[in-house]
């Protein structure tokens, strides 16, 4: 049963776009240096391309000749549950789906997406990993992956407002912009909540945060499941329209603005006249129309350097802002590491790896290459634009006893304000 459903998923998701991806495939194998989790543990089966070896199995037996062929003489099988089970491991727990496979594919293929229909099939499967499917769970149920209630989160930002000394507007009707946070910065990185909301407070920004839109962070979207997807995104687009903001901003999560700005409009009706940004982006028109003004220097007492999340940076393009930014705030001691901006290598905990536990060991050995890209220019402190890189960085850099500082943009740009 569990194996039908996940077939049915693939034969539902192959329309031309899907069998046109998978016959250009010449199995060159380019793909695979270009992985992380393959360069990092050596693992054949990581190689992207493989990957996709579920879809590519469901659609050659069921709309191919040579498929068809295959599997009467034996030289194929059809997909099992142990197979899905197989595969699941190979998606969720060494795969984060940057996409930066299909950036140096010679044909094209878009692996990324491929690889998320792959996830589909195992979602609709239930062949989940055990850890990610519980804080999926507890995000349909609760309203957070973290398990942040209602009452938990006002707490929380009560706490903040007190603790930080700053203002924090909830549910406030009329504003111009409703500000999305993650459960990671809630919980985990509540000075970056705090820095956020200072810069916007500095700048004038008529804005709210809400608790009915409180979390952008997406663990359908992890999984690939598309009803639960849709249904995170919803109640923060049903916020937007009950307070009738013009738009929302995505705090600093790589795959929440994926899913917010590209993916919403393909799956879902969005609200009209509302615009999706990321903080990133708005910190940088923030100081290019002069509405906060920065320290210049103010960080230049040490070498820092920048990591190019995948869903913000080479998915989003989002690449000049926050380096010009930092040319601001560290004009001298800003160092680039090697590869950087569209080539840059995934940090490893991104996808939801990074709440899987049985994954530890793949996204440390992914991680410990990102490390000696540090240590080569000798970076004193990495800053970037995403709390779940940054919980990747602060959780491996322990992990190696590494001295390198982690900051988040918001919370560099915040102590620089003038």
């Amino acid at each position: 049963m569990k194996t039908q459903s996940a077939i049915n998923t693939y034969l539902k998701e192959t329309g031309g776009w899907v069998a046109s991806q998978l016959e250009a495939c010449t199995r060159c194998g380019i793909c695979a240096e270009a992985c992380h989790f393959y360069q990092a543990l050596g693992n054949p089966e990581y190689a992207p391309i493989w990957k996709l070896e579920p879809l590519r199995r469901a659609y050659e037996q069921r709309f191919t000749i040579a498929g068809k062929l295959k599997l009467a003489l034996g030289l194929e099988k059809k997909l099992t549950e142990a197979d899905l089970e197989h595969w699941s491991k190979i998606v969720y727990e060494a795969c984060t789906v940057c996409n930066k496979c299909a950036h140096v594919c010679p044909m094209g293929i878009e692996l990324g997406p491929l690889i998320h229909e792959v996830r589909a099939g195992m979602a609709a499967a239930g062949v989940v990993p055990g850890d990610l499917a519980e804080a999926t769970e507890k995000q349909r149920t609760v309203g957070s992956p973290l398990g942040v209630t209602d009452e938990m989160w006002r707490e929380r930002i009560d706490w903040i407002t007190d603790e930080w000394e700053v203002d924090i507007p909830v549910d406030k009707a009329g504003a111009e912009s409703l500000m999305v946070f993650t459960s990671i910065e809630l919980m985990k990185f509540p000075d970056n909540l705090a820095a956020i909301a200072k810069i916007l407070n500095k700048a004038g920004e008529n804005w709210t945060a809400s608790l009915k839109g409180r979390e952008v962070v997406n663990f359908g979207y992890f999984e690939a499941d598309e009803e639960l997807t849709k249904l995170f995104m919803y109640r923060v687009f049903q916020a937007a329209e009950e307070l009738g903001v013009k738009k929302i901003i995505i705090s600093e999560c790589g795959h929440a603005y994926d899913a917010f700005r590209w993916t919403a409009h393909n799956i879902m009706k969005v609200p009209a006249g509302v615009k999706i940004i990321h903080i990133t982006e708005y910190l940088h028109e923030l100081c290019k129309t002069g509405r906060i003004k920065l320290k210049e220097g103010a960080f230049d007492a040490e070498t820092i350097t920048f990591h190019d999340s995948c869903k913000i940076q080479r998915r989003g393009g989002i690449i000049k802002q926050p380096r010009e930014i930092l040319k601001v705030l560290a004009p001298t001691s800003f160092r680039e590491m090697t590869p950087n901006k569209e080539q840059s290598m995934c940090c490893g905990g991104g996808g939801g790896v990074i709440s899987i536990k049985e994954a530890d060991a793949n996204r440390y050995a992914v991680f410990e290459m990102k490390l000696e890209q540090m240590l080569d220019i000798q970076a004193q402190a990495v800053c970037m634009v995403c709390s779940n890189c940054r919980l990747q960085f602060v959780d491996s850099l322990a992990h190696f006893n590494s001295t390198i500082k982690v900051h988040g943009l918001a919370e560099m740009v915040a102590r620089a304000l003038v």
